[in-house]
């Protein structure tokens, strides 16, 4: 990789100013140097899928989306559960907390205020790996983890079934994000810092990603990219997948590049893969500021979704049966190898700022 990041460098000594970020020079030159970068990214992405990721993400998938969860209702018993399980789960693989709040070092919480309810106290959960260049800016994972609960009007039954266990919706993204977690742990170490977050409060509005971006651990505009994960576990491949967010940006050449060098295919986003930007975790940072893109599989098989969205979504029936993995594992080696790249500064040059936007290092 060093020789490689040595290319990248090369490629991208002629800074551009902020004004032209996004314009064709400064794609082309991403284009080029992460051709060049992604020869050792290559050899390395077998190595993140190998058979054990898929039986990890299942015993995560149907542990969080069991009748014992609850349907992970924030400011339940199931969302002490919920967390207490993750926090456990992060800590086993070496992550480390956060928050950088020492009264509360791994949950950061904030408050839902339902109409014509109580307000409802709830929980992000962040964790980090720690970089050895912090100063460089920082890359952030998400999932949300809340879902529907049980007995509850949003949850709409099956059969006898009144639990919403969210198993797709997101199980999968937080069995994902884990992985990742995991592998990158595990890895040689990174120049940037990585947080791993699981949101609460996204299925009332994508609260819980507005609290991160008004009340980050560090200041928003260090973080310079952000990848969501949501509803995986509908597709049994993975080799295409579609970007949503912005389509644009210097992240999104990363992306493209990624995806190409990894083997997988990146499709154009149709009109609901535009509608649905809004309505994910993503949107909230983006509208902070905050690079960040959904890289999906489960959305450019616009056949399943629209299967899934007319039956299980937002039903007591999205249990863990119903889950293809096999799209989930090749989309774990493909944020695996977005993150390392997003969290080297020789292969993705950016510096942050006092403010909540990235721009180019001069």
């Amino acid at each position: 990789m060093k020789g490689a990041s040595a290319a990248f460098a090369l490629a991208m000594s002629t800074r551009l100013s902020p004004s032209v970020r996004c314009g064709a020079r400064l794609r082309a030159r991403i284009i080029i140097a992460l051709a060049l970068a992604a020869l050792a990214t290559a050899c390395a992405t077998p190595q993140t899928q190998q058979p054990g990721v898929a039986e990890l993400l299942e015993r995560q998938v149907r542990v969080l989306s069991s009748d014992d969860y609850g349907g992970r209702a924030p400011g339940t018993v199931d969302e002490e559960q919920t967390l207490d399980h993750l926090q456990k789960s992060w800590e086993a693989i070496g992550l480390l907390s956060g928050t950088h709040d020492p009264v509360s070092p791994w949950r950061a919480s904030f408050t839902i205020y339902p109409v014509g309810k109580a307000p409802v106290v709830t929980h992000n959960l962040i964790g980090r790996i720690a970089g050895t260049q912090p100063h460089e800016g920082a890359v952030l994972v998400l999932a949300h983890w809340d879902h529907l609960g049980r007995d509850t009007p949003a949850c709409r039954p099956h059969l006898f079934d009144t639990v919403c266990n969210g198993a797709i919706d997101n199980a999968t993204g937080l069995a994902m994000i884990t992985q990742i977690a995991r592998i990158l742990a595990e890895g040689p170490p990174m120049a940037r810092d990585v947080y791993v977050l699981a949101t609460s409060g996204e299925e009332a509005g994508l609260l819980g990603a507005t609290a991160f971006a008004a009340d980050p651990p560090v200041p928003l505009g260090k973080f310079v990219a952000a990848f969501n994960i949501d509803s995986e576990g509908l597709t049994p491949t993975g080799t295409v997948a579609v970007m949503i967010g912005d389509d644009a940006g210097p992240l999104a050449e990363l992306v493209r590049a990624t995806a190409a060098a990894n083997g997988v295919h990146l499709a154009d986003a149709t009109k609901a893969n535009r509608l649905y930007r809004h309505r994910q975790d993503g949107w909230a940072l983006e509208r902070a500021g905050l690079p960040t893109v959904m890289v999906s599989a489960s959305f450019a098989d616009e056949e399943r979704l629209a299967r899934w969205m007319a039956g299980s979504y937002h039903r007591a029936d999205d249990e863990a049966d119903a889950v293809e993995l096999g799209g989930a594992v090749r989309m774990v080696a493909l944020h695996v190898a977005l993150v390392k790249a997003a969290a080297d500064p020789e292969v993705y040059p950016f510096e942050y700022t006092s403010g909540t936007q990235t721009v180019p290092a001069p």
